[in-house]
């Protein structure tokens, strides 16, 4: 990867969500484990999780939802958009997740992520997240990954 600027912008003003919401509405439509929408994504903030956007100069890329539960730091995130895919911004992402979690003396990172995003599977595996047979919806789209730090 060249030099990259990678930017985590925690968002919480509506102008901000607005700008998240926005960053391709399209392609992001149904990769969630809820509609994307201004209102779901508000519903997110509601039950705790915090809206992250992830920039390259002042293009969004992904949005990323954390949450923190107990001695765990909660995660997902959309797909990262088609044009910056192939990076490694997918493995930056998951070192801030990491990060993230110590910085906040958190003993382990869970991952959400849909069961068919073979690319998402093979990164938690990479990164030395195991399956713990849980999921995030109740219908088994959105399975729960875990790694104890």
């Amino acid at each position: 990867m060249s030099e990259t600027k990678i930017k985590f912008i925690p968002s919480s003003s509506n102008n901000e969500l607005n700008e998240i919401y926005n960053f391709n509405t399209i392609a992001f439509a149904d990769s969630q484990d809820f509609a994307w929408s201004k209102e779901n994504i508000k519903k997110e903030i509601k039950s705790g999780w915090e809206v992250i956007s992830v920039k390259i100069e002042n293009d969004i890329i992904c949005a990323l939802f954390l949450k923190e539960e107990q001695d765990c730091l909660l995660t997902k995130n959309t797909p990262i958009k088609l044009n910056y895919q192939g990076q490694g911004l997918s493995h930056i992402i998951k070192d801030y997740y990491e990060d993230y979690a110590k910085s906040k003396s958190l003993t382990g990172v869970l991952n959400y992520c849909p069961a068919d995003n073979f690319r998402m599977i093979a990164l938690n595996e990479s990164h030395g997240y195991t399956k713990t047979g849980r999921n995030l919806d109740g219908n088994n789209s959105m399975i729960e990954w875990e790694k104890n730090l």
